[in-house]
């Protein structure tokens, strides 16, 4: 799109997305038909279970009781998202990134199409979270406080996150492709400015919520497989891959990220909103650096670019005697590295996961850890500490400008021969004759020459 497109969202865009396109809803149709047939073929998870696989992973729920907690997790996300909302405007008092002078164009009330998504979603969702809940519960993890360490913790949370992102990055960057976009990944981007948080998140097909719940539980495997995840760090990541998902379309550009390099903040979505060939990770932008997919952003109610001047043929002409401008690079003077997370982020993390932990060791005791189960973590809190003692280091060295010593211009002269001289010697001609001087002030004295 061109740069002045940045400022305000084009007409044909709204028009575009707000049609309705049979494809998405088509195809909606055929995955729910085939979940109900796959549902019907599938068994119970164990013995005496009354539901399905499918749909009680855990086997623990009857129908009454699978409807009642379905019908407690709708309002229950509507009452985070008001928390999240609660706390970004009142309490950390961000900045909406919508605000501006441009007009903006969304999608500001939900259409038939839009509920019809999010009331299949909200079902979607359900399960999904009935299959994470299994995994947290029963599988390959560890349980007790005394098993908690450094790899099986944040190690292993930071991996899973990792590769969650790894995988979901060629999903969605297939969605996007021409031969699938109208079939599934359009209806997600009806929406041209994030705004509502759980709502925007939400109305997408229920094909993507289904591979996104897929490529979670699959990294959850994987870093249980590689690093031994433990529980508490399981929940962690659980929690905050929920919470980051609203947070990315909220309208507010918060700074809450998880320790991981390049990490992901909000306005980096709303930029693949506003032009969706571009920063297809959620996490982190590690990815999109990596396939050169990332842009930077740029606010809604920033100037366009100036025009390019066109230069006069005798402009283009370049002296070969005249040194080269070259702008003196800047090595920091910029803040903290987009590279390197922040401080707070691996604290945050730490708290996390002690919290976390020390429930899930309270409800398999009955009672609260002793002094010496609570020394399990003290060498998960020396190494976090001291990477957010370097991160915050790095984050002050940054803050001060450091430019290069300038470098030695070497101007293009014509090559010249020279005879060689003794180092530490000049020649000088007296009387047409050769006489070399160690020095260049001493004199010479005159001599009188015979006339031949």
């Amino acid at each position: 799109p061109a740069p002045s497109s940045i400022c305000a969202c084009p007409l044909e865009h709204l028009r575009a997305a707000a049609m309705l396109d049979a494809r998405g809803p088509s195809f909606a149709v055929a995955v729910v038909g085939a979940f109900v047939l796959l549902t019907a073929a599938a068994p119970r998870a164990v013995d005496g279970a009354v539901l399905p696989w499918t749909l009680d992973p855990t086997g623990l729920l009857g129908p009454r009781r699978w409807l009642t907690l379905y019908a407690l997790t709708v309002p229950a996300k509507e009452a985070l998202n008001a928390a999240l909302l609660l706390l970004e405007r009142k309490v950390l008092g961000l900045r909406s990134i919508e605000e501006g002078t441009a007009k903006v164009c969304k999608l500001e009330r939900l259409e038939a199409v839009d509920l019809a998504f999010l009331s299949l979603n909200s079902l979607v969702e359900f399960i999904g979270m009935s299959h994470i809940l299994a995994l947290l519960l029963s599988g390959p993890l560890t349980y007790r406080l005394s098993d908690f360490g450094v790899t099986n913790g944040p190690v292993a949370l930071i991996a899973a996150m990792l590769v969650n992102d790894m995988l979901y990055y060629p999903f969605h960057a297939i969605a996007h492709q021409r031969s699938f976009y109208p079939y599934c990944h359009k209806q997600h981007h009806r929406q041209f400015l994030p705004f509502r948080g759980y709502l925007d998140a939400s109305n997408q097909h229920p094909f993507e919520q289904l591979c996104g719940f897929s490529i979670f539980l699959v990294s959850l495997r994987i870093s249980s497989w590689a690093f031994g995840l433990h529980a508490g760090a399981a929940w962690v990541a659980f929690v905050a891959w929920a919470v980051l998902n609203i947070c990315n379309h909220l309208a507010f550009d918060s700074k809450i990220h998880l320790p991981l390099p390049y990490p992901a903040y909000p306005h980096d979505h709303q930029m693949h909103h506003r032009f969706p060939q571009c920063n297809y990770s959620t996490l982190t932008t590690m990815p999109d650096r990596i396939f050169g997919t990332f842009r930077e952003y740029v606010a809604l109610d920033a100037p366009p670019p100036p025009p390019e001047k066109k230069l006069m043929w005798f402009e283009n002409l370049v002296d070969p005697a005249e040194p080269k401008e070259e702008p003196e690079p800047v090595w920091f003077g910029n803040g903290r590295p987009e590279a390197v997370p922040s401080a707070w982020s691996f604290v945050g993390l730490l708290v996390s996961l002690v919290f976390a932990t020390a429930v899930i060791e309270i409800y398999h005791m009955g009672d609260l850890p002793n002094h010496h189960e609570w020394g399990h973590f003290v060498k998960t809190t020396i190494v976090l500490i001291n990477i957010s003692f370097v991160c915050m280091a790095i984050e002050k060295a940054c803050q001060e400008e450091i430019k290069p010593k300038p470098k030695k211009e070497r101007i293009y002269t014509k090559p010249r021969m020279h005879e060689a001289v003794r180092n530490g010697h000049s020649k000088q001609f007296v009387g047409s004759k050769q006489v070399f001087k160690p020095k260049l002030n001493t004199p010479i004295p005159a001599k009188s020459l015979k006339r031949e």
